[in-house]
């Protein structure tokens, strides 16, 4: 029997179903098609979960820096020698002095814990994009004594405050005076408000380096430098290749470690979320098994004509898994030229269905975004259609060793 024929046979039955069986053909059908939403299913939400990852990326870190190295005891005497030793390391674009620690922000008898960081505002535009960010007012002067802060817009309307209000800034630390001990505070001026929009607007205050190192006392030192990569997803190794080359004592702490529960939140998310589509398309590799063997059942007659003119099991197994793997790669393929277009110009189709429904998936005044994000990467479709190959695959073995044991003598007993 010619090499080839096992394969044109399994080709028959796929295009016209085994036996011209008309429920047996529906059920092929029912099979490609589920294997086909599966793949669609997977490659859009996987699009979109990433796209959503790569946005709060984007968001957060144009506030924050990459990474950034907090020195011995969280203090850092000779800053610019530092900042000048690292200049050459690999990977690093940028670095900038910062002070920072918790403190409260009180006004219009309202109280709000933050993150306050004290910045150089010229050297913190190399690191960190929140100068391009201002929404109100305006960024903060480079000559320091006028004790100005720029805060979140959130944190800002949390606060009830505007471009040229004062409030109070109160730091966890006592100063000791003969009438006892008092927190250590000071009145600043609100010059700007910024927006990253990211959930860091509402817990977020910047401040002039030199006004931060007054209040927290710490003279011409700083607590650290600011970091910037070329590549973010690098920096975790190139903030560890840094560390030789700072002071005894000192720490480097990438994005993805002080991020790293918002970030690993997401992943968990994205994962939870594939899994739970991964279902679709085992259910419809079930289905590829389900109409093999009913193929199998339905030409016992023709497999034992087949086997008693030469065919060998081998050649009865290659006509089903041919069978099974056309309507799982016909499924795949047409999920392929469904899933990636839609995937691509999903913000586009979310938002016509938003125009003609009335109907809004995020609101702008609720949510951060607008528009549904989308980023598809070539891994993650080469991994969904293999998945679904490689599901389609097994899933003919049994069939098709099933079809390889049948006897032609029984099976031509009752023709």
């Amino acid at each position: 029997m010619p090499a080839s024929l096992p394969f044109f046979i399994g080709l028959r039955y796929f295009r016209k179903g085994a036996g011209d069986d008309r429920f047996l053909s529906l059920m092929s059908w029912f099979s490609l098609l589920g294997m086909m939403l599966g793949v669609v299913s997977l490659i859009v939400v996987t699009a979109v979960m990433n796209g959503f990852e790569a946005e709060l990326q984007k968001r957060v870190l144009s506030v924050l820096p990459h990474a950034y190295v907090e020195g011995p005891n969280q203090r850092l005497d000779d800053w610019p020698a530092q900042r000048q030793a690292i200049a050459s390391a690999p990977g690093l674009k940028a670095s900038a002095p910062y002070v920072g620690g918790k403190a409260m922000l009180s006004a219009a008898g309202r109280i709000q814990g933050v993150a306050m960081y004290g910045i150089d505002p010229e050297l913190e535009r190399s690191v960190s994009s929140v100068a391009e960010k201002m929404i109100a007012g305006r960024y903060l002067s480079e000559t320091p004594g006028h004790y100005e802060v720029v805060v979140g817009d959130i944190l800002a309307r949390q606060l009830d405050l505007m471009p040229g209000d004062t409030l109070r800034v109160i730091l966890p630390k006592v100063t000791v005076t003969p009438f006892g001990l008092f927190p250590r505070e000071r009145v600043f001026t609100v010059v700007g408000m910024f927006s990253a929009g990211a959930q860091l607007d509402a817990s977020t205050a910047f401040i002039h380096l030199q006004d931060a190192q007054k209040l927290y006392q710490l003279g011409t030192a700083v607590q650290g430098l600011r970091l910037q990569f070329s590549d973010l997803l690098q920096s975790a190794k190139w903030s560890a290749d840094l560390l030789p080359l700072l002071p005894k004592g000192s720490t480097v702490v990438d994005w993805s470690a002080s991020q790293g529960s918002l970030f690993q939140a997401v992943k968990m998310e994205k994962l939870m979320v594939r899994l739970l589509l991964m279902f679709i398309v085992i259910i419809a590799a079930f289905n590829i098994i389900s109409i093999l063997s009913m193929a199998v059942s339905s030409r016992r007659g023709a497999i034992a004509v087949l086997r008693t003119m030469g065919a060998s099991p081998g050649s009865i197994t290659g006509v089903f898994i041919v069978y099974g793997v056309a309507t799982g790669l016909c499924g795949v393929l047409l999920g392929l030229l469904i899933g990636v277009p839609l995937a691509v110009n999903i913000g586009d189709v979310v938002a016509w269905l938003e125009s003609v429904t009335g109907l809004y998936v995020f609101d702008p005044q609720v949510y951060f975004i607008s528009r549904i994000p989308s980023l598809l990467r070539v891994t993650d479709i080469v991994w969904i259609c293999g998945f679904g190959l490689a599901l389609s695959v097994l899933a003919t073995l049994y069939p098709a060793r099933q079809a390889a044991k049948v006897q032609p003598a029984e099976a031509l007993r009752y023709e």
